[in-house]
């Protein structure tokens, strides 16, 4: 946990580390996931989670940035997203933490002197922590273990800046690494655990307060 904390502390130093015209910048990320996993037999961006956490970023040019971010970030899946009686409803709960990198470009500029919009792109890394499976109907509980600790995922998003302070965006991820261990796919007589490839892919709804 070091490193995330040598981040968290780079994070927080951004806002003091020059003048007003400094280059650099730091906020506070808050919004929600609407998550899904290619391959658990479910289907829909069902699986709603928090995601709030840090960010830092550069200013590299009037119209460029280059940022990242240190987030809680709740994953997984689930059938439905209101509880059914009538249908088997099952759980697939992740959360990690996740460090996306990215780069974007401004464009449209207020009468304030802000761009009002963002396009930004980039990778992110996820470490997961903690893992739940709730009435799977072929993925058992005992197969938490088997989930890569490790997540790569390729990010790309859209902001919306409403006030110099304030904006409000959504942001795709799509692992590139797949959720579930290929090295424990077979059990201990050589069987197969579970004959899909898990792969994790979300949208995110999110507001950036900016110090």
């Amino acid at each position: 946990m070091m490193h995330y904390r040598t981040l968290l502390f780079a994070l927080l130093l951004l806002p003091f580390s020059g003048s007003a015209q400094s280059p650099f910048g730091a906020g506070i990320v808050v919004g929600i996931n609407a998550a899904q996993i290619q391959g658990d037999d479910s289907a829909g961006f069902n699986r709603l989670g928090v995601r709030a956490g840090l960010r830092g970023f550069a200013r590299l040019s009037e119209k460029t940035e280059l940022g990242f971010d240190l987030l809680y970030s709740q994953r997984g899946s689930t059938t439905e997203l209101v509880p059914n009686n009538n249908f088997l409803r099952f759980v697939i709960h992740l959360d990690y933490v996740e460090v996306p990198i990215w780069f974007a470009f401004k464009d449209g500029l207020s009468p304030e002197g802000y761009y009002r919009w963002k396009a930004l792109g980039g990778i992110s890394y996820g470490r997961l922590f903690n893992a739940r499976i709730v009435d799977h109907p072929t993925f058992p509980e005992d197969q938490i273990d088997n989930f890569n600790s490790n997540d790569l995922s390729l990010i790309l998003g859209i902001t919306y800046q409403a006030s110099k302070k304030f904006s409000m965006g959504i942001q795709y991820t799509r692992s590139v690494t797949p959720l579930y261990n290929n090295r424990k796919f077979l059990n201990n007589v050589g069987l197969p655990i579970y004959r899909y490839r898990l792969w994790g892919y979300l949208l995110s709804f999110q507001g950036v307060f900016e110090f």
